[in-house]
């Protein structure tokens, strides 16, 4: 039997969505004031049912069935929406590796972590986070982690992900992403080679093969003994057949990624600190179409006005740190992330302006004061959730809260750009990852 609980709602909106899925386990009930799904406006006066990790109903008249665990946050300001996520935090011990090609590390064998890693993000809301290889050039590949307190070496979502190719200004960084280059097509052109080589062997190989069979065939027919196999010669040919399958050729490991890159088998992301690094980065770039993403780092002050347009003619993800910025020799404040949107990069992530536990929690101050400044806040909101999440592969674990998503969000005091609100609790479908009040009483503890 299902008991109705019916909540008033304006003719204007919908009942709740049908489930996508016939019910199974018991289902979990939440009553919010306001739900920040991300796919349009705001939700308010909502319940959500969940049900074995998934969302099973959502809106503002819902049907609860009997013995549902019911939890009802109506008047107390709680607001839900998509956990944040992070491409880039600070987990590394130490960063000693310096420049150079070093592409064949990955960053999470650079890990270490320790007890509290995962609660220091969790009470920031924060499920996801992407972790960069140490060092400058191109220092290796990103590695992905879930906030789920794991310790000591880690065991990443996501070992090996974008290829990290650091773009400045000077000669030697500009030689190393050329001779990166270089070396790849080489790489490429010796692989093709070496297979071209192998289907002539295995082609001479087949055809000796069948027309060996055909005399063998006619000296049977003639009574008469086939004549032994002769090279060019006349001396005794040694058959020996060509391999059933091409193996490559081992390449550099720190030349690899790169292939793989050229190839469009891989996504790097381009870190540029200046309007310049940008135009080195076409150059180096030239002709070629690859696939990649935009980082942008810079400090309180930076020109990107300069070279914005073309960075959004590109159509590509950019990543930028967060903050009110200003322009070169001038107290001109500029908010970039705003100024992106508007020139129309459509794919936008915010990042903290450090990657440090203190950058991580004034995270939300940085992209409030942007909000407050022109940024739209659904642009910051997706900047912050949808939109890091996708660029780490992970689209469908943090994503826009609807029936049949997952039901993974973040329970929030109030509002989540209010710096005040607090995290009260992190679900990743379904199941609680962080409960601060437990969390406080284990620590009076």
């Amino acid at each position: 039997m299902l008991a109705s609980m019916l909540l008033l709602m304006p003719t204007a909106l919908p009942v709740a969505q049908e489930p996508t899925r016939d019910p199974v386990g018991r289902a979990t009930v939440y009553r919010f004031d306001t739900i920040e799904t991300l796919d349009g406006e705001a939700l308010k006066n909502v319940t959500m049912l969940v049900r074995d990790g998934i969302i099973e109903r959502m809106g503002q008249v819902v049907v609860v069935p009997e013995n549902a665990e019911v939890h009802d946050y109506r008047g107390t300001g709680k607001v839900a929406m998509p956990p944040f996520a992070l491409t880039h935090a600070d987990l590394l011990n130490s960063d000693r590796r310096g420049g150079g090609r070093n592409a064949r590390f990955l960053a999470a064998d650079s890990l270490w972590l320790a007890e509290d890693w995962a609660n220091d993000l969790l009470e920031e809301g924060i499920l996801l986070v992407g972790v960069d290889p140490p060092g400058n050039g191109m220092p290796g590949r990103t590695s992905v982690l879930l906030a789920d307190n794991q310790v000591g070496v880690p065991d990443p979502l996501v070992a090996d992900l974008h290829l990290k190719v650091n773009v400045q200004g000077s000669s030697s960084s500009k030689r190393l992403v050329r001779d990166g280059f270089k070396a790849a097509d080489k790489a490429i052109k010796t692989e093709e080679k070496a297979k071209a080589d192998w289907e002539k062997a295995r082609a001479d190989w087949d055809a000796a093969q069948k027309k060996k069979a055909e005399e063998a065939e006619a000296a049977k027919k003639k009574g008469e003994k086939p004549a032994a196999a002769k090279d060019d010669k006349g001396k005794g040919k040694d058959d020996k057949e060509p391999p059933k399958e091409f193996t490559a050729p081992k390449m550099d490991p720190n030349v690899e990624p790169l292939v793989d890159w050229v190839r469009k088998e891989r996504v790097a992301q381009i870190w540029l600190g200046s309007a310049a690094d940008w135009l080195h980065w076409q150059d180096l770039l030239g002709e070629r179409e690859l696939p990649y993403e935009i980082v942008l780092r810079h400090g309180n002050s930076q020109n990107f006005h300069e070279v914005i347009d073309q960075i959004a003619a590109t159509g590509l993800r950019v990543d930028v740190a967060v903050g009110i910025s200003y322009l070169p020799y001038t107290r001109t404040r500029v908010n970039l992330p705003a100024e992106l949107i508007a020139a129309g990069v459509e794919k936008l992530i915010l990042s903290p302006r450090s990657s440090s536990l203190s950058g991580i929690q004034s995270y939300r101050l940085s992209v409030a004061q942007v909000v407050g400044e022109g940024l739209d806040r659904a642009i910051a909101l997706r900047g912050m959730s949808l939109e890091p999440a996708a660029s780490m592969g992970q689209e469908e674990r943090i994503t826009a809260l609807a029936v049949g998503a997952p039901a993974t969000f973040v329970i929030w005091s109030g509002d989540p750009l209010d710096p005040m609100s607090e995290a009260l609790e992190v679900l990743s479908e379904g199941e609680v990852l962080y409960d601060r009040a437990k969390a406080e009483k284990e620590e009076q503890r």
